[in-house]
């Protein structure tokens, strides 16, 4: 059957970006009864007209079931369809890109009504975000995962999503366990039951094992998280190991130590520090304001980690892999860096929370320590032996401490200049 004048050629380019939404709508339900090859109140395979609308009166449905299917089928022949939860974060900017440089087709999940939009994506080069097929919905609603993983049938799922700041699952539990359990459940049940081909990875944390009782922590170290988001992620780390014994899918664990970017999120010590140091380097009157500054993490690249991730699903078997650098440095340590690299260097005084950190050269003082923002149960340090990585995977870290402090201060000179 030809389509009618009006009708969206599906022989042409997508629309930027390819925009799936998931609205329940009258004329949806309609629609998804008259054409059995889309999915019922799920995802929407075409372009949007309009998420209020309904299908268009001058098109007809059985044409627009007709030309959709073809335009969605037109858009995937190529070696592998991937899809990225939490795409607009900084890991799921560094995933795409590099997934895109292989010429997959790239599908990314977005939290409905999220206040950060696309996030990270926004930076990626011209072109690149035309791209990629978004879709807007929730990990924790079943119906919706299910639907989308039943009709794409993905070769690939990176499942970053999540609620991933240890501060926040302190205040916020419940939200943090919702999003973070009932999310890797929903999916790897989904692939379980509706497309059992497709391989599952999951973005673990350090933070399960909490803090450190021997020199390093590895695949084999027992957990013992000390927040609700650490307990989370050992959940989901349990969770994946069962899926794949006991139901035959190809799943595995990244268990990802602390890792950063110029794209990191405001609500991060790390990119809070970077922010601080570059407006006082500008020549603001402001005192950066901190907690614990003798924690020690293992700090690495973002972009090094999703290396790691796409070398792990290359692999025939799935298995589990810490990705670290070995290398542990204090809050202190960064906050030194960071200052040192913007030209100030401090004089500490002071203990506990009257220590302060004054510029050298005008005797301003810069840092100071509040005591709320201390955090309970905090962990004093981590550290990850990524020995089996290197080994099996040939992985390992690029990019120093230094050389990572050197770009987040570049990307927020850069993003902070007055337009």
């Amino acid at each position: 059957m030809k389509p009618q004048a009006g009708l969206l050629n599906p022989t042409s380019e997508l629309p930027s970006p390819f925009l799936i939404r998931r609205d329940k709508t009258p004329g949806q339900a309609n629609l998804s009864k008259n054409c059995n090859s889309l999915p019922p109140l799920g995802s929407r395979v075409w372009p949007v007209f309009n998420s209020a609308k309904r299908v268009p009166p001058d098109i007809g449905q059985e044409n627009y079931c007709e030309a959709t299917l073809r335009t969605a089928r037109a858009s995937t022949q190529v070696s592998k369809k991937v899809l990225i939860t939490g795409i607009g974060g900084q890991d799921g900017y560094f995933l795409t890109k590099l997934l895109l440089e292989k010429g997959y087709t790239i599908h990314g999940l977005l939290r409905r009504d999220s206040p950060k939009g696309r996030g990270s994506l926004e930076h990626l080069e011209q072109g690149k975000l035309e791209q990629v097929i978004l879709h807007e919905g929730n990990v924790t609603s079943s119906d919706f995962i299910d639907e989308l993983i039943r009709f794409s049938q993905f070769d690939e799922i990176y499942h970053l999503a999540a609620q991933s700041s240890v501060a926040q699952s302190i205040q916020h539990p419940r939200e943090t366990i919702e999003t973070n359990v009932l999310g890797i459940t929903n999916i790897a049940t989904a692939i379980r039951d509706k497309s059992p081909k497709t391989k599952l990875l999951f973005a673990g944390s350090s933070e399960m094992f909490g803090d450190i009782e021997e020199s390093k922590q590895s695949e084999s170290t027992h957990p013992h998280p000390q927040s609700p988001y650490g307990l989370a992620k050992e959940l989901g780390f349990h969770l994946v190991n069962t899926y794949r014994k006991h139901y035959g899918i190809w799943a595995a664990t990244a268990i990802l130590f602390n890792h950063e970017s110029e794209y990191r999120g405001d609500q991060f010590v790390t990119k809070k520090i970077i922010k601080a140091v570059v407006r006082i380097a500008g020549g603001q009157n402001e005192c950066l304001s901190l907690g614990n500054m003798y924690v020690k993490r293992d700090w690495g690249y973002a972009k090094d980690y999703m290396q790691g991730l796409v070398l792990m699903m290359e692999q025939e078997e799935p298995d589990d892999y810490v990705f670290a650098t070995g290398q542990l440095h204090t809050v202190k340590d960064f906050v030194n860096s960071a200052f040192g690299q913007a030209g100030i260097s401090i004089d500490w005084s002071g203990e506990s929370l009257d220590e302060i950190g004054s510029n050298q050269d005008t005797g301003e003082v810069i840092v100071r320590i509040d005591k709320k923002f201390y955090r309970p149960g905090e962990i004093t340090g981590t550290c990850g032996d990524a020995t089996k990585a290197n080994k099996k995977l040939g992985w390992s870290p690029e990019t120093n401490l230094e050389t990572l402090i050197s770009k987040m201060i570049e990307h927020e000179k850069q993003t902070s200049r007055p337009a």
